[in-house]
């Protein structure tokens, strides 16, 4: 007798292991590009599973560590592996996608969210500019300017705030993992020079040649004289009068700003907007090249010279054809 009120102790002991009594649900993110590791680690800290390294184990033993899907689940708290791994092997599902483009400061990215109702962009835009809020999520600056990834992304409304923002860095890491990117004066410095690459070319193949002009620069000693700094100063300072200005006056080069790369030498004071993979890699592998100078020639393309001579030469040119 007793030996049937084990097996039937242990049986049920296995049925509640095997499908647990559900105590809630969670909605889970699973970013794209995320290691089986990460995935498991955060399934714990969401409570969808109880151990990570178990969850680990039992992907490893069904072959599945590969093929693990990124998006949105519903899924329910303590379930054991095997639950958890058939919902992320089928594919989550995605109540909103968004695409946020390259180039976009946090004010324009808060705009397309709002628009799709992921934030309230007013608080999500004081959350980005929170020092405390940035250094939690392991940013080494001020602001999350810069710093939020441009991608496609699905979200959900079950998500607040700071976990959008989260996701936004979660994937720029990633970006700066694939570049080898870890030192935070680096970090600083790569990124910095990667929105204005970003911001200043309109053809692929020149980013490259832009990011060696404003490297040279730097080497020299020289002020980078970006217009789109001084752009991104004025929208900083009226957004409503500025917002929709291209082209720079004579006045506005003297413009009192540490943006204004014009006065002030060296970087400003961080990034102007956040810039994608391709300013990222010109800036860590620009051309080789010794040029100093670029103008635009009105056609999306530039100019680019050696000497301040033929810098003035081709500014005389392309001004005289626009």
């Amino acid at each position: 007798m007793k030996r049937y009120i084990a097996l039937g102790v242990l049986a049920i002991t296995v049925l509640v292991w095997w499908q647990p009594i559900t105590i809630g649900r969670t909605a889970v993110t699973i970013p794209e590009g995320a290691s089986a590791k990460e995935i498991a680690e955060y399934l714990s800290e969401q409570h969808v599973v109880r151990d990570s390294d178990e969850f680990l184990f039992w992907l490893r033993l069904t072959g599945k560590e590969k093929t693990l899907k990124s998006g949105i689940y519903e899924l329910d708290t303590y379930k054991n592996p095997l639950y958890v791994i058939s919902h992320l092997t089928r594919g989550g599902r995605c109540d909103i996608m968004v695409t946020i483009p390259e180039g976009l400061t946090i004010s324009q990215i808060a705009d397309i969210l709002t628009a799709e109702g992921i934030v309230e962009r007013e608080a999500f835009i004081s959350l980005c500019n929170d020092p405390s809020f940035v250094e939690k999520l392991g940013i080494p600056a001020s602001s999350l300017e810069g710093y939020l990834f441009p991608d496609t992304y699905s979200f959900s409304h079950h998500q607040n705030d700071s976990d959008v923002a989260a996701t936004f860095v979660s994937n720029f890491k990633r970006t700066c993992d694939e570049f080898s990117i870890h030192d935070p004066d680096s970090l600083f410095l790569v990124i910095t020079l990667a929105s204005l690459v970003e911001k200043e070319a309109q053809v692929e193949e020149e980013r490259v040649l832009i990011a060696r002009v404003f490297i040279n620069r730097l080497i020299e000693g020289r002020p980078l004289e970006s217009c789109a700094t001084i752009l991104y100063a004025l929208k900083m300072l009226d957004f409503e009068k500025y917002h929709t200005k291209q082209q720079l006056l004579e006045r506005d080069l003297k413009l009192d700003s540490p943006y204004n790369t014009y006065r002030h030498e060296g970087l400003p004071p961080g990034p102007i907007c956040s810039p994608g993979k391709s300013s990222i890699k010109a800036v860590i592998t620009p051309a080789d090249a010794n040029y100093l100078y670029f103008v635009s020639m009105g056609n999306g393309k530039h100019h680019f010279s050696k000497t301040y001579r033929e810098h003035l030469a081709a500014k005389r040119k392309y001004s005289a054809k626009n």
